[in-house]
């Protein structure tokens, strides 16, 4: 099992490495105290898409849909899940 950090308004390269492929299935917790949306996109300048709502201090399954990730409002911190 792997983990990336995404925090505050740093975009996380999620490299060219299973388990962090576009096309595979991965787990994010949000370690925040409010809701967080986390996004993805080809390139680290965006454009980014939504990849998932995840409520404060839950989890939720998503499919990667590119290499970079970010919170949508730039504040927070989520733990991505890869096995």
């Amino acid at each position: 099992m792997r983990t990336k950090y995404v925090s505050g308004a740093a975009v996380t390269d999620l490299g060219t490495t299973a388990p962090f492929l576009t096309g595979y299935t991965a787990v994010v917790v949000n370690t925040g105290t409010s809701a967080d949306t986390l996004q993805l996109g080809d390139a680290s300048t965006g454009p980014f898409n939504t990849a998932v709502v995840v409520p404060a201090g839950c989890s939720a399954e998503f499919q990667i849909t590119g290499r970079y990730a970010a919170i949508e409002n730039g504040a927070g911190t989520m733990v991505i899940v890869g096995n």
